[in-house]
């Protein structure tokens, strides 16, 4: 009967042992389980701040293109929201919009000292920053306008 007794000590000590193995494994995967949650919380945050960004400087664009005077002057600042949208030439300068291309619209006949319609490519980009993260999102877009000769000024 002796000999039994202490096979059952060493038993009731293995159990002891697994049990804390499990322990610490189990908690290791609550760890690792909170920390990919919240990365993931994270990741979403930042997305969704990008897309507001982005949402604003277009928001910008269509502004300036809905002005008389969007095709020309310098670059503009337009606030949207809580941030502060500055629409350039395609350089990010302080250009303002740059006319790509233009060509004599369809359908019209140049005369002498006469001013026909011209189709023209025009290219405008905003950047908006936001100040408490310091993220960044740029938007360039391309518009097509007729316009009178002589306003298309390629460089």
């Amino acid at each position: 009967m002796n000999a039994s007794h202490p096979s059952i000590q060493r038993q009731r000590g293995a159990t002891l042992l697994v049990s804390l193995i499990m322990l610490v494994v189990l908690t290791l995967f609550a760890v690792t389980g909170f920390n990919l949650s919240s990365v993931n919380l994270r990741i979403a945050g930042n997305f969704q701040a990008q897309k507001t960004m982005e949402a604003a400087a277009q928001q910008a664009i269509e502004e300036i293109l809905s002005t008389p005077a969007a095709f020309g002057g310098g670059s503009r600042n337009i606030t949207v929201g809580p941030y502060s949208v500055t629409v350039t030439g395609p350089a990010g300068g302080t250009t303002g919009p740059r006319c790509n291309y233009y060509v004599t619209a369809k359908g019209y006949t140049k005369k002498i000292g006469e001013l026909t319609p011209e189709d023209t490519d025009w290219e405008f980009r905003a950047s908006v920053t936001d100040n408490t993260s310091g993220a960044r999102a740029t938007i360039v877009q391309g518009v097509r306008i007729r316009l009178l000769s002589g306003n298309c000024p390629t460089t």
